[in-house]
């Protein structure tokens, strides 16, 4: 019940009182509006658990397109308003949550209840991040072909990191301003296009704080703690990697390294003829290492001819998957394989417990730096030989 409802029971006579107290379950929460989709299929409200989703409630709406799903939560959770089984909108329910929604062919808004209609508001801004980004894409891919191509990407790449850095300052802001929020889980993890607004490896910190604020308001809720779990073991890793980069400092000589490669006739780890060279570590059958193979692919491509080269060590057991990968992936630098993968006397050398990971190298086989994600590896290689 409202504030200023609970207002107007109190202002009038005591048995219109008791009367008010019960015109609702305060347990019960309602999601209320119009649709105007002509579909002519039900609407539907699911509950996202961390394993599953369970259907809640279901209406058609009426004539006019009205219609309201009811439920009674047991805490805050998230939900999908689906039409028919096309999902149009998530959305944030607390017990007794009143929340309004105006379903249109081509847009859905989400106001009221305690979370969801600012959730609604910061859900908007994505989608136009995605619209800005597909036109960036859009751009690019015309102008393949022309002569200032280069000068092109250069202008959609700062366009695409203004996109995300304004966007992740959104997304800081929701966390300052909605620190009891169960949907700061939902805003640390949200993405435009499939690049994640909250980088796990830069941006860290904020997961932290998300983890901690989360943790001191809803401790009990199972998504919470699936993303305490997450987040612990992130903080694992950082330790190991801490442990890994104490190990390998800057300076010191790297581990030699001799593996066979596609051709199975065994390759040394050569830094004398590049300025720097990169130890790749990684895994055919490892998505974040297959995600890195398409960034990396563009830094070698922009740098090889600056004297930057790749020295990739794929752990993988079985060696045609791992062909089938540097064919598919086109990695075109060096390449070899440990088929003992995490196992292996190399990978213990390196310290490599999690992947992928890149160690820059220079010329005289001495360690410069460690790192856990390209965009780290970028930043240093531009300082090294510039945009």
């Amino acid at each position: 019940m409202s504030r200023w409802l609970k207002f107007i029971c109190i202002a009038i006579l005591p048995a219109t009182l008791i009367s008010c107290s019960k015109q609702k379950n305060p347990g019960t929460s309602t999601l209320c509006g119009t649709a105007e989709l002509n579909s002519g299929s039900w609407l539907r409200l699911v509950r996202i658990d961390t394993a599953a989703y369970i259907p809640v409630d279901s209406v058609k709406p009426g004539k006019d397109g009205n219609f309201c799903l009811k439920l009674k939560p047991g805490m805050a959770g998230f939900y999908l308003l689906q039409d028919g089984d096309k999902t149009l909108v998530p959305v944030v329910i607390h017990p007794g949550d009143s929340i309004s929604a105006f379903l249109r062919y081509d847009s859905v808004s989400i106001s009221g209840g305690r979370e969801a209609g600012f959730f609604d508001q910061y859900r908007k801004l994505l989608l136009a991040g995605e619209s800005v980004a597909d036109s960036l894409g859009a751009v690019l891919s015309l102008a393949r072909d022309m002569d200032d191509y280069e000068t092109i990407r250069h202008s959609t790449d700062s366009a695409w990191e203004i996109l995300l850095q304004r966007t992740r300052d959104r997304g800081v802001e929701y966390l300052r301003q909605h620190k009891d929020f169960l949907s700061l889980i939902l805003v640390i993890n949200s993405k435009v296009q499939q690049t994640y607004v909250f980088d796990q490896t830069t941006d860290s910190a904020w997961l932290f704080v998300a983890d901690s604020l989360l943790a001191a308001n809803h401790s009990g809720n199972p998504h919470v703690k699936a993303y305490h779990s997450r987040v612990g073991a992130m903080r694992k890793s950082f330790s190991d990697e801490s442990h890994a980069r104490e190990a390998m400092k800057p300076g010191r000589t790297v581990p030699g390294i001799t593996l066979p490669g596609t051709d199975g006739k065994n390759i040394f780890l050569s830094t004398a003829e590049n300025k720097l060279t990169l130890v790749y570590f990684w895994s055919a059958a490892d998505a974040p290492s297959r995600k890195a193979n398409h960034e990396l692919k563009a830094l070698y491509d922009k740098y090889r001819e600056r004297g930057f080269g790749v020295y990739a060590v794929s752990l993988d057991q079985y060696t045609d998957r791992w062909k089938a990968a540097v064919n598919l992936d086109k990695l075109w630098w060096v390449n070899v394989n440990d088929i003992k993968e995490m196992n292996s006397v190399v990978a213990k050398q390196w310290f490599v417990q999690k992947l992928p990971v890149f160690v820059l190298t220079d010329s005289k086989g001495k360690i410069v730096e460690r790192f856990i994600s390209v965009s780290s590896l970028e930043q240093r290689l531009v300082k090294a030989f510039g945009y």
